[in-house]
């Protein structure tokens, strides 16, 4: 299984495949220099919103002080953050984070990329507080990725994470695209959503944090 890797890119610094020099000579010299770089690497940009199971925008632009009747504070949802939930019908609560991953996968792959190792090329995570992803990858002209992305948690007192399965979280189906070096593929806006939440009538938060719990859903780290 690939590692993960964690990054927390909102906002994303300025790329230097696309960093202008100032001079004529230095854009030779700059561009001479990029080319040889990242002649095998491209960038992949990727955007996402968050809704609860009722379609209520939450993250990153929350509209539930403008839902009438609404109990919630939408403030707690200035990021993915501040989670406490339960695993097991019987288990203790505990303090997790929400994290948008992306696979890049082989396309037209008989079993499914995350349960197939040859199937995945790379696996990447982004922070908690993020509504952005932008990442370098090896690129690829002739062949493209499948592009899958989801929902994983990851708890803080054993650092397990684990991908949220559709009765806590669905996500769009796989994007096919090419990587082309030097140059940004957009993968654009993804719309992920918290069926285990409905952010206007929930439990009493715990701890501070919002409760969700994620039984049925979260079985690599019950």
């Amino acid at each position: 299984m690939p590692r993960p890797a964690a990054h927390a890119l909102a906002p994303a610094p300025a790329s230097r495949l696309r960093r202008r020099p100032r001079s004529a000579a230095g854009a030779t010299f700059a561009l001479a220099a990029t080319l040889a770089c990242v002649r095998d690497q491209g960038e992949v940009e990727l955007n996402w919103i968050v809704v609860d199971a009722a379609g209520r925008s939450i993250f990153p632009a929350g509209e539930l002080k403008k839902i009438e009747g609404c109990n919630a504070d939408a403030d707690r949802f200035d990021d993915l953050c501040g989670f406490i939930g339960r695993t097991t019908p019987d288990g203790p609560r505990r303090r997790y984070s929400l994290h948008a991953q992306m696979r890049l996968c082989e396309p037209d792959c008989p079993q499914a990329c995350s349960e197939d190792e040859s199937c995945q090329i790379d696996t990447l995570q982004y922070g908690c507080a993020a509504a952005r992803g932008f990442s370098i990858v090896a690129a690829r002209e002739d062949e493209p990725y499948d592009f899958q992305v989801g929902v994983v948690a990851q708890f803080e007192d054993d650092k397990c994470v684990c991908e949220l399965g559709p009765a806590c979280a669905l996500a769009p189906g796989p994007r096919t695209r090419k990587v082309e070096p030097g140059l940004l593929t957009d993968l654009q806006v993804y719309q992920f959503v918290l069926t285990g939440l409905d952010a206007c009538v929930q439990p009493t938060p715990e701890q501070g944090r919002t409760v969700m719990d994620l039984v049925g859903c979260c079985d690599a780290c019950s």
